[in-house]
């Protein structure tokens, strides 16, 4: 993948040892790429998501890093790689009301849930030195670290740093953000069908034999890294389509630059063979498809797209494309998926745990803290009047030529 010539110059900051624990704080991509495999290793063997994979974490920021500055910390004991928390830090203001502001990478274009990885053996301590050197070597005001779920084990640890730098924080706050739709799923569709309410159940799957009675029903999953770049862009027509329908733009109209950063995600995510667009095809069309990334065992699903109007409504296709895109995943040897933010009744229903998910807001002292606050209360603001009340409420009135992509100049304040 081409450098982004916005990216800084190699030049790596060393941190004193502790111990075992070595720290190394790399602020470029620079000369990384052999770092890639082991990185990876670490986020598959630490449980965290594969929005911390390597390639991810270098797309966003090659897509989203202008004026910004990079912070990967890279923690090893033993020569192993046990932690890494991948950070920016963007600056807002001037003068004495410049407020610097650290988050960890995709934050808030588009939000995930991040789990970053970090061995619960060394996480207090990493993440005390980590927080030591936003808030004291590069004195940032605020350290704005999630969305993180409440299931991460590494909360424990940051409550148990943070106590640690009393000195060095001077306010500290979990604020709840969201909900996290998980699904367990076990070895069988039978077995996975039996958790569902017997009404359910009986109802889904009495929308599914109507349908494959009188139609061709099938399902195949696109995975070939050749093939999967041209099944996107079908996705994007899809999914597309699918919102102008309802006169909305959809995903990659919403979020800047969107179209392309997808594109780029799954032209560096197929070199790792983890793309997957999950199809079911009804007489030989394709009805609905799931964008999806597979990471180990456990499927990431980004977006779904299905076709609209009639005979496709009048037949639930929404509804049961999910329950057969769930037994598709069963039957690919998938036993977990990460289905998003968001709190869906249909995904309740359907088996999805929800888990809270939220982020620490974490200040400095004295000015710092002060700064901080201000920030939160422009950033609360500017969020409400621009996405909330604009973006949400008032531009999908107005006529089509109206509408507009979200703005970096608004989102960049999401905390």
């Amino acid at each position: 993948m081409t450098e982004n010539p916005l990216i800084q110059a190699p030049h790596n900051l060393l941190s004193p040892s502790d111990g075992d624990l070595r720290l190394r704080v790399e602020t470029s991509f620079c000369q990384l790429d052999l770092l890639s495999s082991d990185w990876d290793e670490t986020v598959s063997r630490l449980g965290s998501p594969v929005y911390m994979t390597f390639d991810w974490v270098k797309t966003w920021w090659e897509f989203y890093g202008e004026g910004k500055e990079l912070r990967l910390f890279l923690f090893r004991k033993s020569q192993a790689l046990v932690a890494i928390f991948p950070i920016y830090i963007e600056s807002f203001g001037i003068g004495p009301l410049r407020t610097k502001v650290a988050r960890l990478i995709g934050a808030n274009i588009p939000p995930k849930t991040f789990n970053p990885p970090v061995d619960e053996s060394i996480a207090t301590e990493a993440l005390s030195r980590m927080l030591t050197h936003l808030l004291a070597t590069d004195s940032c005001d605020l350290v704005s670290f999630g969305p993180i779920s409440e299931s991460w084990p590494g909360r424990l640890y940051l409550s148990q740093a943070l106590e640690q730098l009393a000195d060095l924080v001077g306010r500290s706050q979990y604020r709840p953000r969201d909900v996290q739709t998980w699904f367990e799923l076990p070895l069988s569709f039978e077995a996975y069908l039996q958790t569902l309410s017997s009404s359910e159940r009986k109802n889904r799957m009495k929308r599914v034999r109507h349908l494959e009675k009188n139609h061709q029903v099938s399902s195949d999953i696109v995975a070939d890294p050749v093939s999967v770049e041209a099944e996107f862009d079908a996705f994007v027509r899809q999914h597309s389509a699918q919102w102008q329908a309802i006169g909305k733009s959809g995903h990659f109209a919403a979020w800047p630059r969107g179209e392309a950063y997808n594109r780029a995600l799954v032209r560096a995510q197929a070199r790792c063979g983890r793309v997957r667009f999950f199809r079911m095809l009804v007489d030989g069309q394709v009805v609905s498809n799931r964008y999806t990334f597979l990471f180990g065992s456990t499927l990431f699903s980004e977006l779904p797209a299905r076709a609209c109007g009639e005979p496709w409504d009048k037949l639930g296709i929404g509804g049961i494309s999910l329950l057969k895109f769930n037994e598709s995943a069963i039957q690919a040897g998938v036993r977990a998926i990460d289905s998003g933010l968001g709190a869906y009744e249909h995904k309740a229903s359907l088996g999805g745990d929800q888990v809270p998910v939220g982020t620490w807001q974490i200040t400095g002292k004295g000015l710092k803290s002060a700064r901080a606050h201000l920030f939160l209360l422009v950033a609360g603001a500017v969020t409400f009047v621009c996405h909330k009340l604009w973006y949400r409420r008032l531009l999908p009135h107005m006529p089509q030529s109206f509408r507009r992509t979200q703005s970096l100049a608004w989102l960049r304040f999401g905390v």
